[in-house]
Parts: structure tokens; sequence; C-alpha cells
């Protein structure tokens, strides 16, 4: 796997923003990063996380589930935003021959997926060669983004779908029919200057899109999903900003002892609830 990756590669393509991450040296608030890593690669060195290289296949689930853009692999996801309907997306050892390939296919959580179906109409995910690779239990997560990605685009009334495996011929004019006459779709931009993971900002950039009036405006309870809200208890609530203090992508902001909410920036760290020294905040889940 590791000599595989450096055809494609000149250096180690997965890069730690040691800066972004939510954990102090005091204290670890967010572990995901090591939980998820089917290799161990991941360990903490002043509670920041470090990748061990000899380890690490670059699969990218790390950079799947960190909330706050502290892994960055250097592949151009905006590329994949092609005027492709349907989309073929595979990994570096498929047999077909896809429209994009990625190093690993756990590297596409559900915004991505949900981003992209949102471009293209559907996408495929080739994963014929998942039960050839030495780490095949990554193919679990694989389905469970797709499932999600699916969820994201059902609540948002999306005519979009992500599948699993390879599109039927034919397929491609239905899915023009079915799309109506498009114009040049442009690849989505991305910001440096905000701390929003790259897969949260390629989403909202393709749901800004849809037609105001045909999204789900009712709230929709949802644990499955990276999308929370916090609930403030007045009674404890002293208004002394630390929340919007320590979140790291101004989701919260503060003025004057009013506490104001971003939800499209939030991304569920729960850093807010950790650091309130009153308890005074909840995150509820959707």
């Amino acid at each position: 796997m590791a000599k595989l990756l450096l055809d494609f590669f000149s250096q180690f393509p997965l890069k730690v923003k040691g800066e972004n991450c939510i954990n102090s040296e005091g204290k670890i608030f967010c572990s995901r990063c090591a939980e998820v890593c089917p290799h161990s690669a991941i360990s903490f060195n002043d509670n920041h996380p470090r990748v061990d290289t000899q380890k690490c296949t670059v699969c990218g689930l790390c950079f799947s589930e960190c909330p706050v853009n502290v892994f960055e692999i250097e592949v151009d996801l905006t590329e994949f935003y092609k005027n492709k309907t349907p989309l073929r997306v595979g990994c570096f050892l498929s047999e077909n021959q896809p429209d994009v390939k990625v190093p690993c296919l756990g590297m596409l959580n559900e915004e991505l997926l949900a981003s992209l179906a949102l471009h293209a109409g559907e996408v495929y995910l080739d994963t014929s060669a998942c039960h050839l690779c030495p780490q095949g239990e990554i193919y679990n997560r694989i389905k469970e983004y797709i499932e999600r990605a699916n969820l994201l685009l059902h609540y948002h009334r999306a005519r979009s779908e992500v599948k699993e495996g390879y599109p039927p011929e034919g397929d491609d004019d239905f899915l023009k029919e079915l799309l109506g006459e498009e114009k040049d779709l442009k690849k989505p931009t991305v910001s440096k200057r905000i701390n929003v993971p790259l897969w949260r900002q390629l989403f909202f950039e393709k749901v800004k899109l849809l037609k105001a009036e045909e999204l789900c405006h009712q709230p929709v309870k949802e644990e499955r999903l990276r999308f929370a809200r916090p609930l403030v208890n007045p009674q404890r609530c002293q208004s002394s900003g630390v929340c919007s203090f320590w979140c790291p992508t101004h989701a919260l902001s503060s003025d004057g002892g009013v506490l104001y909410f971003t939800q499209i920036l939030c991304t569920d760290c729960g850093l807010c609830q950790e650091v309130c020294p009153n308890g005074a905040i909840t995150l509820e889940k959707g």
C-alpha cells in the first residue's frame, strides 16, 4: 500500500496542522482521529496528534472524522466536481476505470459524498477492490458514509443519490433527462481563512444552490449526522463568553452578553460544552 501511494505522490500526502486541534496541553477534549485510525498510526504529543508515517496507509479516516481541519490530504477534491452524470469514484486499486480516484474511499465522508451527489445527480463508489485491500475493515465505514450521505440528501429533499458499485449501461441518458438541462457547473470554492473542514465547506457550497422553496425547514433530530445546536441554560449561564472564545470555527459568537449561533459553521466538536465553567451548554444533535 505504501509503495502504491509513492507512485502517485512525491512526498507523504497527509499533513497534520496541529495548531487547529481543539486539545490543550492540559487536556484532551477530542481523540476521534486516534479512535478511528485502523492501524494505530496516530498518537498524541503534548495532547496534539502526530502521525506515524510507517504505519499510516492514508486511508483518510482521520480527515473524514476530524471536526476542526487538523488533517489535510494533498488531493484537490474540488477537481472531482466535473460536468459528469453519473460520477464514478474509485480508489487506486479499483478494477474498473472510474472518473476520479482517491487514495482510499474512506476519505469521502457523508458530507463530501452528498455534495458530490448534489453536483452530479448520482455518485457510484467502486468498492470492487475493498475485498483485496489489506485494510478491508474500512469497508464498513465506507458503507456507513454512503448511508449517512443519502440521509442528508433525503433531509434536503434532493433528487440525488450515492450508490455502491458501478452504474448500469444507459443510466447516463436517463439521469440527464431526470436532472434536466444543466448549465456549466463550476467547481466549488473553499476558504483558507476559516477553520471549517473541507468536507463541511464543500457540502454547504452545494446546498446553497438548492431552491429555497424546495427545502425542508422542519427541525430534524438525527444522532448519526454531524449537526448540533447549543442549548443554553439561562439560570447557569454567566455570559462570560468562554464558549465563543474557544469555539474553533466561530460558530458561536457573543456581543454584550448575547450569544449568537451559526449552524453552518458548527461541526459538533463539543468543545463549547466541555469548556463552559458552569455546565450551562448542552449540544442537541440535529
